[in-house]
């Protein structure tokens, strides 16, 4: 069987480390601080605060300061987890942030407060295995390292069932960061991982297989988000269509020149160069909620109940609004 060689190891530990380093050199748009009341009490407010995360389908919130009208600011708050956000999001630390769907789904099914007001990101995602499994079904009996209440743990479910495999019993469901993931499947801690770029498309640059079905699954391509609390959402709506405008011409320039996307993510990250070539490759970036995405994400919301992540699928109104992009 094919092993990893030591310097690929070395090279994905380079490149993989700078995703789980904290808040540390943000952009000259960004800061850490909250340095202006809540949009959500302050309807005259022209400062947005978005946060995003280290990674580039993540990455749009750096443009929007191209696309605002005259006297808007935008401060990008980088933050190392969907959670996170959420909790920003709530406290009115920030206004907006991109991140994973399932998170808004969560909040949704206990508390609320927050709502996917626009698209993100579709796919970022992989099944990444050692060489020589290329197949699901080949999965019986592995270890696989996954996110819990990610959508990748969520598809990787669905998929092992289609298998006829049970998630639960006939593999090894291993708990890991993204950030660890390929160098976990490089030292033969998992024999797989359902994981989010970069660490996908280093684990390809390190020789390992990939099982390319992960996005055939009933929620699709579903990842990243754009969301809102229900405060912003319902007393600065001003504000939330001025972001939307900023995300949706953001997001369509990049993805019509991908040159210009890599760029901007060299420029304000540390990646590995071949490596991002493939992730971009592996992501679509979009402002819009179709009809197809929302079906898609209230399927998500119910391989979320079969888990056990949450006990009841909340009505899609309740973590959907799509009032702003229509």
């Amino acid at each position: 069987m094919e092993k990893f060689t030591l310097k690929k190891v070395a090279a994905t530990a380079v490149s993989v480390v700078f995703l789980s380093v904290g808040a540390m050199g943000l952009s000259g748009c960004s800061t850490g601080e909250p340095s202006h009341e809540s949009a959500s009490g302050d309807s005259s407010s022209k400062t947005i605060r978005v946060a995003t995360q280290r990674q580039p389908h993540l990455f749009a919130a750096y443009e929007w300061s191209k696309y605002v009208p005259q006297g808007y600011d935008v401060q990008v708050v980088p933050m190392d987890n969907s959670n996170d956000e959420k909790d920003a999001l709530l406290s009115g630390d920030v206004d907006f942030a991109l991140m994973g769907v399932p998170t808004v789904i969560s909040q949704a099914a206990q508390d609320g407060g927050i709502k996917v007001i626009a698209g993100g990101a579709d796919g970022g995602s992989g099944l990444m295995a050692k060489s020589g499994i290329t197949e699901a079904k080949q999965l019986k009996g592995k270890k696989i390292g996954y996110v819990p209440n990610s959508s990748q743990e969520m598809a990787l479910r669905l998929l092992l069932k289609s298998e006829g495999l049970n998630p639960d019993s006939d593999v090894d469901m291993v708990k890991l960061g993204y950030s660890e993931m390929s160098e976990a499947l490089a030292r033969g801690d998992v024999d797989a991982f359902a994981g989010a770029e970069m660490g996908v498309s280093l684990a390809k640059l390190a020789g390992a297989s990939e099982i390319d079905s992960i996005y055939n699954t009933a929620i699709g391509k579903v990842n990243i988000a754009l969301a809102a609390s229900e405060d912003v959402i319902n007393n600065n709506p001003g504000l939330v269509k001025v972001a939307i405008n900023a995300h949706k011409k953001a997001t369509e320039a990049l993805s019509k020149d991908k040159a210009s996307w890599k760029s901007g993510v060299m420029k304000q990250f540390t990646f590995d160069s071949d490596a991002l070539d493939k992730a971009l490759d592996n992501m679509w970036l979009h402002w819009d909620l179709s009809s197809d995405y929302q079906k898609q994400c209230k399927e998500l919301a119910n391989q979320m109940v079969e888990i056990g992540s949450i006990k009841s699928a909340p009505d899609a109104s309740k973590f959907l609004d799509d009032q702003f992009v229509k």
